[in-house]
């Protein structure tokens, strides 16, 4: 009997898996066309870019150099770093003087209130910011040509959050392809989201505007989560505005990765999602192939086929049914997808279990713990004004403007390394 029931488990749960695995697949193929017809915007005003920068990721210099080659009438960008002179920075300030024809402008943003690294790098340009659109981009995030056009045009009335699903692409070793597979993964499943007409914080690449964000209590008002792109959606939230998704992918660079990295990285993750969807997050393993294969094997003897055959025919029918989607959307595919989807498998299920047992979590060659909020940073009314009310400072080679009684920045030249 107990046999019995154990297999009707497994043939519910295999039962539940597949059909989301295949509704995500057609609303994932769907989702392009029915966000554009979605996105009604037309005009498109001016908007200040965000480029922070830390460390040479891997495909560093084509994704800054994306953010110059917009097709967009009117856009600055502002490069931050938390230190004055770096690798990184060096090479920004190449890329920036090779596109005179961009308005640039570096900025030093020190803070270190906020619990997000990304956060406390965004500070300072978002106070310095010329216009109220502002579009944040990582560092190892590459826009196409019309990608900052596409994400105006999804920021139509009621929406506050324009956000892009990032799909991998270059992976040159094993354990990079690995991340690709998990990051395609998510991709599918956000996908998905935006087909269904639901959107959340996405961190990668993000559009708002500053007057929303000032309204919903400013940088302060996020600065206590490590999911600063999950809190700026919630904080939006509570003003009435929704987040979406835009109707076209970034291309997230990947490079040569290592395992201990891949796993600090979707541990991290994984702490987080816990700690803000925990309503979700303990049913994720039900859009999970390994676990789904070990429901079909359960409910094998239903079928009265080996248990072995139903594990092994599920993932088969899962990595062609991903395969097909990535030849579909045109994603990258290689002769070693087939050992990086079951790599994937192993990983995604790992630090699904690993999040369960710590809130400690790596990100920027630091430690914090998702409980705590910003350390006590910012546990003060004092702290957060000061947040708040960050003071811009312009790295060495700009001129500072002053500012003018409307609180804008006054004109004036501003990178004495760029005529």
């Amino acid at each position: 009997m107990t046999h019995q029931l154990v297999a009707y488990v497994g043939a519910a749960w295999w039962t539940i898996a597949v059909a989301i695995f295949g509704a995500t697949i057609v609303a994932g193929l769907a989702q392009p066309f029915l966000q554009r017809r979605r996105s009604k915007r037309t005009d498109q005003p001016p908007v200040s870019v965000f480029l922070p920068v830390k460390l040479l990721n891997p495909g560093f210099e084509a994704a800054q150099i994306s953010a110059f080659d917009q097709d967009y009438p009117s856009y600055e960008v502002l490069i931050s770093a938390a230190e004055l002179n770096s690798p990184a920075v060096d090479l920004a300030r190449q890329i920036a003087a090779g596109h005179p024809g961009v308005s640039s402008r570096f900025v030093w943003s020190p803070a270190t209130e906020a619990v997000s690294p990304k956060l406390n790098n965004l500070v300072a340009p978002i106070t310095a910011a010329y216009h109220d659109l502002i579009l944040t981009k990582d560092s190892n995030i590459t826009f196409e040509r019309r990608t900052l056009a596409a994400f105006v045009q999804n920021l139509v009335e009621g929406v506050g959050l324009v956000v892009a699903v990032p799909v991998a692409v270059h992976a040159e070793n094993f354990a990079g392809r690995i991340e690709g597979y998990l990051l395609n993964g998510h991709a599918r499943i956000q996908l998905t989201a935006s087909a269904l007409g639901l959107g959340f914080g996405v961190g990668k690449a993000m559009l708002f505007r500053h007057s929303d964000l000032a309204r919903a209590g400013g940088i302060a008002a996020i600065s206590t989560s490590l999911a600063e792109d999950t809190a700026l959606s919630r904080a939006l939230a509570r003003l009435g505005l929704k987040s979406v998704f835009s109707h076209q992918t970034v291309a997230q660079e990947i490079g040569a990765r290592s395992f201990a990295e891949i796993y600090a990285r979707q541990l991290r993750w994984s702490v987080i999602r816990r700690q803000n969807e925990r309503f979700t997050y303990p049913i994720e393993p039900l859009a999970s192939a390994l676990p789904a294969a070990c429901a079909g094997a359960l409910a094998a003897p239903l079928a009265s086929i080996p248990s072995w055959t139903a594990f092994v025919l599920t993932l088969f029918i899962w990595f062609c049914g991903e395969t097909g989607f990535a030849f579909c959307k045109g994603w990258e595919i290689s002769l070693w997808s087939p050992l990086a989807f079951l790599g994937r498998e192993i990983l995604a299920i790992s630090s699904w279990l690993h999040a369960f047992a710590t809130h400690r979590v790596v990100w920027a060659q630091a430690r914090f713990d998702a409980r705590q909020g910003p350390r006590g940073a910012a546990d003060s009314p004092e702290d957060a004004r000061h947040l708040a009310e960050a003071e811009v400072c312009f790295m060495p080679g700009t001129k500072r403007r002053g500012r003018t009684g409307s609180g804008e920045w006054a004109s004036g030249a501003f990178d004495a390394d760029r005529k």
